[in-house]
């Protein structure tokens, strides 16, 4: 439900729930912040962990050099149930 919410969402209503979680951070940049996060669909409605984006994943890690070997999907991941 949360994942569909935060899609749905006017970003500013997103930031003023999420605001006492931020203290420090102005509820407009934070709305900002969302904004571009659902504009660049970084919250996709499903929660399992895709193949694809576990290996997108593992590029950023290796790319930033902190990755010290390529994990299997199946060694971090399984199918979710149903």
């Amino acid at each position: 439900k949360a994942r569909v919410w935060i899609n749905q969402e006017s970003a500013s209503d997103i930031a003023a729930v999420l605001s006492p979680f931020f203290p420090d951070i102005d509820r407009n940049a934070l709305a900002a912040c969302i904004d571009s996060y659902q504009g660049l669909g970084c919250w996709t409605p499903h929660t399992e962990i895709t193949r694809t984006a576990f290996e997108a994943s593992l590029d950023v890690f290796e790319h930033a050099g902190i990755l010290s070997r390529r994990y299997a999907w199946e060694e971090v991941c399984h199918q979710p149930p149903g």
